[in-house]
């Protein structure tokens, strides 16, 4: 996956995170996941890439085996439908997944060279 595309979507999510009305009128959980959504199904289309699906399947693998998507697992399993923890779980889990993305891509960087 491009370098490029993944720092956009840290600095998208830190922006999110540190000025939510700058992207939603009234945040809540309903529009950033929503939000989310489309803009990584744009990336995935544009760019061949599987990053909703990703996401969905790296949250099942951390924590209970469900077959919810991201957007169903995190309010119903990670915040037990609570709109509020769950738009703070989404940002953490979002940045995490991304982190992992990161290192694994350098760790096959590092690997490929040798």
């Amino acid at each position: 996956m491009n370098e490029n595309i993944l720092e956009t979507l840290n600095r998208i999510i830190n922006d999110i995170e540190l000025k939510p009305k700058m992207f939603f009128a009234n945040p809540d959980y309903a529009q950033l996941p929503s939000y989310l959504f489309g803009y990584l199904t744009c990336i995935d289309d544009i760019h061949a890439t599987s990053l909703n699906r990703s996401f969905s399947e790296w949250l099942n693998n951390r924590g209970k085996k469900t077959s919810l998507f991201w957007t169903e697992y995190i309010l119903k399993i990670s915040s037990n439908n609570d709109q509020v923890a769950a738009n703070k779980i989404v940002i953490k889990e979002f940045k995490l997944f991304l982190s992992d993305i990161a290192l694994e891509k350098k760790s096959e960087n590092s690997t490929s060279n040798e």
